[in-house]
């Protein structure tokens, strides 16, 4: 089987050009997103939440089914970090794929981006609906998961974040707030 034939002249001026296979391209986009997602450990969910986008689309995207708008594209991208013309480039190759994520609970999670609130445990503990102590303790165990535990006091919350974002335990968008 031949590739499809566009008719007219070449850009370069040369005979007809031959034009790419669509369901190709866009079944190997597919597979670069669920690489990228996999690599950092997330569900299509996660994805589709720090995308925003419907998980249906994040589903079918990686399985190269239908059409993919630009506008989607670069949603995926922003959601995973990563820039559309890297995602697209000759030069992209396959990441390993993450596998051991340090894990914050829920309610750490929840926590960790309440306490840059700059509020005290107890404004936290109002806003989350736990006691003080218990916004003290998901913080100290987020601290030790993160590795950030040995910093001082002041600097902590800020490495916390940053560590949780850059681990893909927390959306990206979180450090576009801090600058």
């Amino acid at each position: 089987m031949t590739a499809p034939v566009r008719v007219g002249p070449s850009p370069s001026g040369g005979g007809p050009t031959v034009f790419p296979d669509l369901e190709e391209l866009v079944a190997d986009i597919g597979d670069r997103i669920r690489a990228e997602r996999q690599h950092r450990g997330w569900t299509q969910a996660e994805l589709s939440t720090r995308a925003g986008v419907p998980e249906k689309c994040v589903g079918l995207t990686e399985r190269g089914i239908g059409t993919l708008p630009i506008v989607r594209l670069a949603q995926l991208c922003a959601g995973l970090g990563v820039s559309l013309g890297h995602l697209l480039s000759d030069d992209w190759q396959m990441p390993d794929r993450k596998v051991k994520r340090s894990l914050l609970t829920p309610r750490q999670a929840q926590v960790l981006v309440e306490s840059r609130s700059g509020l005290p445990l107890s404004g936290i503990g109002k806003r989350v609906g736990i006691p003080t102590q218990a916004v003290g303790a998901r913080l100290s165990e987020a601290y030790r998961l993160l590795g950030v535990s040995h910093l001082p006091h002041g600097r902590r919350r800020e490495a916390a974040i940053r560590a949780a974002v850059e681990q893909g335990l927390l959306p990206p968008t979180l450090m576009d707030d801090a600058a």
